[in-house]
């Protein structure tokens, strides 16, 4: 009983460890398969995530892992939800589900972290259930308990609590009993990988075995003191590099694989917790050879092959992991292959101990080498040597926790003048670059080591050595150059780039200061930091006082400019921050509006605090009225000393040119002011951009910033002035609010412009006619495009009648159309857009042609072939703005509804290229994918001439989804593609994805699908490269056999017979008694292909129900088989059998023929048998396969564009 249950217990602890290892050494960590939906419900939003039910675990003291653990986290109106598995989820049609909810939705690039943009500030609340989590987005003012789960949800929960109590009441009642199972055979699986330079067999089995091998005359062998079935078909059919041949036997309770080598490999052995496992690799570099392969697996270190660890396997992950780092720091020239001990010296691999669950001691290396190698050197062949160093291995089974800890390579450039650092991230990571004391400080925001091998003696002799400086959450080096330097850092996908020399060689942006006051009204200093990371409190170990580091995003911004103040130093930076603390109580925090430093009782800010707050900055860098520094005084900047526009020009130039260089910005910022007033924003913008070239401080100015913005505005260029109008120091400004109006209402970016002319409010009255009219034209347009009907009257109304009466008057009449639209007064509207048809305006005109035109059509006063036409005269009227983007969506829409989606895809097309950062152009682009899906997807294509289907396939084929329905949209057009028998572009499409776009399992799947395709076609060399070169280490039972019987029948039609039976041999199941006698009967082995046949139809004989053409013709193929193989008793057999059935069946007189004696075969028989061989059985092959492939599996990896 003890015995049963100790050997219970290791066997579970086996299991486990099995799927440990089998996860650590998968080639890519597989995504969970996930459907995620989205639904507004009464009052709150709700996410449901749904992971595959596997059921509850066997054991009641397993953890459900069915979901995995998660985070929610919701940072400036973002809802954040990371898990610690990756998965695979369609979010495409998320926003439309949940238009009230969420603005964006995207998925991070570890497949880990969807991150989703709220609409609000939604209160997030979570519930698991099951398999299930469900997030529901509560309204801020949400009372009472949350939302309840769905009532069959809870039913569900509910039963599986019972089950679980049940299964917890059976293993209490039973006590030890539970733990005991029957012992059943061995098993083992062999796994294949193969890299460039090796390939590694993997014996996989299901409890704890000894072995040893032996490598000489190119042959391994390797014992197992277990008996199991190992298939090694495919090994033979199709060897791995490096490898020939591979068989099997089994005696004396042992089992042994003899594996045949190329010349001039060497073996290694090793152990991974059940699995044994052998690496083939040539002995010398330049014998590595590619491989075909069409998803490579990452590659990654393995344990090395030294006799220390060959003769003292690791028992645990752990061990192997401390083994692998003893061995690469004694790692010399490169080893060639021992073998272990001969097969008769079976030793323990797993060392017997009593205490199993004690921590392991791991011996030193170099202690304990010379006693092993002592002792392996007796049991080495004479041709074996005992290797100095070690070598490394690419494994196919790579360790996703070793692949986190690698160290990061730091290259370096050099030039006569710099050094250039290359700091490769995987992901977007935030820095801190500075320098202080002549040391370089260099801080990055993720955990790592560095490899710092690429930094050669000419790079440490200009930089110094470098020095790791150890932070929590973060990594940093320190540089110490003998002569000071100037640091330049960059950011070019996810490298962060620090060059290092005599000139910056890019410019970062200026990082601003401002004083601020808190609730309580104590000062504070704030610093402009865009995209915040964290903030590390750091011990100088040179000068001992405490520095507060600020990473942040790139692109690069730092503090041009060291600054003193009472409580603190701010050092100058390429990036991010560094804060040096100068008392005790110093506070610094992460705001919205960047970096805040303050203390418990307020910063002390006088004059010795720097140019910004000192009283005594040049004049230039007080631009405004420090109370508005937004106001555009454009009447009184007008006025200078002259006649006329061209004198006063002149006098501005004049003062510009003699001005000295403490004068010279403040001049420069008056000439542009004056050429403001005149609306020359070109000019203006040139001469801020000369003047803060000749002042440090303008960049961090408030007026000057309103000025740029507002020349910039008048260029044309709303993107870039409301850069400079969100100056924090602006953000209570009512002047600056109005600019930035205009400049959202520019971008079509409705809400915010509606917003800051909200917040503006006081201050419209304060300007003239022409610019009052501007402003709240544009909030009126605003408001229409907001819903807000109400302010769209308010705002029309107060456009003053001093404006261009002509102008604004149509323009204010235009809105007011459209308002009337949106109210439902179709008779008013169309009245007003028929007045405006005569207006001499281009603009205005444009507008009110379109109006007029689509509101006709909605009213059916025009058909859709007369505003079609009117749509194209109008896009050749007008172009350059949303009006033509607008014109080019409507005209998509229509031309797709009539059946035309070629030219209508084509319109929208040319609408996204022309405007491609406009909101309405996303919009018009996720309508062309949509429409794109929803053709091949819901049948439209179905409907075309399929050369017609393939055409629009090919044209717009960049608007494929990523994911599942990509892949099933192009599985649907191949489809079509073989009904009408274009199958050299079904196979194309398909080769296509297999090579480009699938993975794992879906990739083995569509491969299989492919090689069904190319038999068809007559290219069985395409099929079995195919099948070939989409090789996977685990893949469901039902599609493995598929992929090897097409793989038979490739060789089969290649005429590779024994190959073939050869991969046929240890295969069982639908369809291989078939594919067997079929490669008999092809290889003319008549005798074995007789009795396949007879044996596939079985005790088919015995049924009275007339024979299946099918069926006949497997009696024909038999009875000929006979006949030809002078069988003449199994041919009386067959005659016996089949001769009632097929006397009665249309194969009668053909059926009389082949069973006549065999003496008495004549001219009959041999027209007969050379017909009955000249049936291709390719389409019942093809039959059989029909429907194998046509759905995904579930659970499969899909997409990995």
């Amino acid at each position: 009983m003890m015995r049963r249950i100790f050997w219970s217990f290791i066997q579970r602890s086996a299991l486990g460890a099995t799927l440990l290892i089998g996860g650590l050494i998968a080639p890519a960590i597989a995504a969970d398969d996930v459907r995620l939906s989205g639904a507004e419900e009464n009052g709150f939003g709700r996410l449901v995530f749904s992971w595959p039910d596997t059921g509850l675990p066997d054991d009641p003291a397993v953890p459900d892992k069915r979901l995995p653990g998660y985070e929610t986290l919701v940072s400036a109106g973002v809802l954040v939800v990371t898990f610690e598995r990756p998965l695979e989820i369609d979010i495409d049609d998320l926003l439309r589900r949940m238009p009230r909810y969420l603005a964006l939705v995207r998925m991070d690039g570890d497949d880990r972290t969807l991150r989703m943009a709220m609409k609000a500030d939604f209160n997030i609340h979570a519930q698991e259930a099951g398999h299930e989590l469900y997030i529901d987005l509560l309204a801020p003012g949400w009372a009472g308990d949350p939302p309840p789960l769905p009532a069959d949800v809870v039913a569900r929960l509910a039963k599986e609590e019972r089950e679980r109590q049940e299964r917890a009441a059976q293993f209490a009642e039973l006590g030890p009993q539970a733990l005991e199972i029957v012992e059943d055979l061995p098993r083992v699986a062999l796994r294949v990988g193969e890299q460039p330079s090796f390939t590694r067999l993997a014996f996989e089995w299901d409890r704890p075995v000894l072995y040893s091998t032996a490598f000489r005359d190119n042959r391994i062998t390797i014992t197992f003191d277990q008996i199991a079935d190992l298939p090694l078909a495919s090994l033979r059919v199709d060897p791995p590099a490096f490898v020939k041949s591979a068989r099997v036997e089994k005696s004396g309770g042992r089992l042994t694989v003899f594996v045949e080598t190329e010349p001039g490999v060497k073996v290694r052995d090793f152990r991974e917790d059940l699995s044994v496992v052998l690496d083939v690799a040539p002995a010398r570099p330049e014998d590595v050879r590619p491989v075909a392969s069409a998803a490579p697996a990452p590659l990654l270190p393995v344990p090395t092959g030294s006799t220390a660890d060959r003769i003292e396997e690791p028992e645990s992950q752990r061990a192997a992991a401390a083994q692998e780092a003893a061995a690469a720091e004694t790692a010399g020239e490169e080893a060639p292959a021992l073998a272990s001990s001969p097969p008769e010296q079976l030793v323990p691999s797993v060392a017997a101990t009593e205490e199993t669950d004690a921590e392991l001691t791991l011996v030193d290396a170099e202690t304990s080498a010379p006693s092993i190698v002592a002792e392996a050197e007796e049991n080495l062949p004479e041709e074996s040597s005992v290797p100095d160093g070690t070598e490394e291995l690419l494994s196919t089974y790579p360790n996703p926790a070793e692949a986190d800890q690698a160290a990061l390579p730091v290259s370096s450039d050099l030039t006569e003048r710099s050094i250039r650092l290359t700091f490769p991230w995987a992901e977007p990571t935030k820095a801190a670059i500075f320098q202080r004391d002549n040391r370089v400080w260099m801080v990055f925001d993720r955990e790592t080591d560095f490899n710092l091998s690429d930094l050669g003696p000419v790079v440490r002799e200009r930089l110094g050595d470098p020095e790791i400086v150890e932070l929590d959450g973060a990594s940093a080096l320190r540089f110490a150059p003998p002569d000071r330097v100037l640091i330049t850092a960059g950011e070019r996908d996810n490298r962060w780039v620090v060059t290092l020399g005599d000139m910056i060689v890019e410019p970062t942006r200026p990082v601003g200061i401002t004083r601020a006051w808190s609730a309580t009204g104590e000062p504070q200093v704030i610093f402009d930091v865009e995209s915040v990371g964290s903030i590390h409190w750091v011990r100088d170990p040179v000068i001992y006082d405490t520095i507060a580091i600020v990473t942040a995003k790139g692109p690069p911004q730092g503090l041009l400019a060291p600054r003193n103040f009472v409580e603190f130093e701010a050092l100058s930076t390429a990036q991010g921050l560094a804060l040096v603390s100068r008392a005790d109580d110093l506070y610094v925090s992460e705001t919205p509006r960047g970096v805040t430093v303050s203390r418990g009782s307020g910063l002390t800010l006088s004059a010795a605090d720097g140019p910004d707050y000192s009283g005594n900055a040049p004049a230039a860098s007080r631009v405004g009225d420090p109370s508005a520094p937004g106001r555009m005084d454009f009447e009184r900047w007008r006025y200078s000393p002259g006649k006329n526009f061209i004198e006063r020009k002149q006098f501005h130039q004049r003062t510009v040119a003699l001005a000295g260089e403490d004068d010279v910005a403040e001049a420069r910022i008056k000439y542009a002011k004056f050429l403001l007033s005149y609306r020359l924003g070109t000019e203006a913008y040139t001469m801020l951009q000369g003047a803060a070239l000749t002042s440090e401080t303008l960049e961090n100015d408030p007026g000057f910033r309103a000025l740029r913005g507002v020349a910039q505005i008048m260029m044309a260029r709303p993107e870039e002035a409301i850069a400079d109008l969100a100056f924090p120091a602006l953000d209570d400004d009512p002047h600056s609010s109005l600019w930035r109006g205009v400049a959202y209402a520019e971008l079509t970016q409705w809400a915010d412009s509606r917003l800051a002319f909200e917040q503006a409010e006081k201050a419209f009255e304060i300007y003239g006619p022409d610019l009052q009219a501007l402003f709240r034209m544009k909030a009126a347009e605003a408001s229409l495009a907001t819903g807000d009907l109400g302010s769209v009257e308010f705002n029309l109304d107060r456009i003053p009648a001093g404006a261009d009466n002509d102008r604004w008057t149509e323009q204010a009449a235009l809105t007011r159309a459209q308002l009337f639209e949106a109210l439902g007064r179709a008779d008013e509207a169309l009245e007003i857009y028929d007045q405006l048809l005569t207006s001499d305006h281009r603009a205005i005109l444009a507008r009110a042609r379109f109006a007029h035109a689509n509101l006709r059509h909605e009213l059916g006063a025009m058909s859709d072939e007369e505003l079609t036409i009117e749509l194209h005269a109008l896009r050749l009227v007008w172009r350059g703005d949303d009006l033509e983007l607008a014109v080019l969506e409507r005209l998509g829409e229509l031309l797709i509804a009539k059946g035309e989606v070629a030219e209508g895809l084509e319109i929208w097309r040319m609408a996204v290229g022309t405007f491609p950062e406009t909101e309405r152009a996303r919009r018009v682009a996720s309508g062309m994918t949509e429409t794109f899906t929803d053709l091949y997807l819901s049948g439209g294509a179905d409907e075309m001439d399929p050369v017609e289907a393939l055409s629009i396939y090919y044209e717009f084929r960049e608007l494929t989804p990523i994911g599942r329905r990509g892949d099933a949209l192009i599985r649907n057009l191949a489809d079509r593609m073989v009904d009408v028998d274009l199958l050299d572009k079904a196979a194309t499409l398909l080769r296509h994805q297999v090579d480009n776009r699938l993975r794992g399992t879906a990739q083995a799947q569509v491969a299989a699908k492919l090689a069904l395709i190319e038999l068809m076609n007559r290219q069985p060399d395409a099929a079995l490269r195919a099948i070939r070169s989409t090789k996977q280490v685990r893949l469901p039972k039902d599609l493995t056999h598929k992929r090897r019987l097409l793989e038979a029948r490739a060789l089969t039609d290649l005429g590779l017979y024994d190959h073939a039976l050869d991969l046929l041999s240890e295969t069982e199941g639908e369809g291989v008694a078939d594919l067997v006698a079929n490669i008999h009967w092809e290889a003319q082995q008549w005798a074995v292909a007789a009795v396949n046949f007879e044996t596939a139809l079985g005790a088919r004989w015995r049924d009275p129900l007339p024979l299946t053409d099918d069926e006949r013709f497997q009696v024909l193929r038999a009875a000929i088989s006979f006949s030809l193989d002078d069988d003449a008793i199994g041919l009386e057999r067959m005659r016996a059998k089949f001769g009632d059935l097929m006397s009665a069946s249309p194969d009668a007189s053909a059926f009389a023929v082949v069973t006549d004696p065999i003496q008495t075969n004549g001219v009959a028989f041999r027209d007969l048998a050379r017909s009955v061989a000249s049936i291709d059985t390719l389409d019942s092959f093809v039959q059989s396969m029909e429907g194998s492939f046509s759905e995904p599996l579930e659970g499969l990896d899909t997409a990995i564009n």
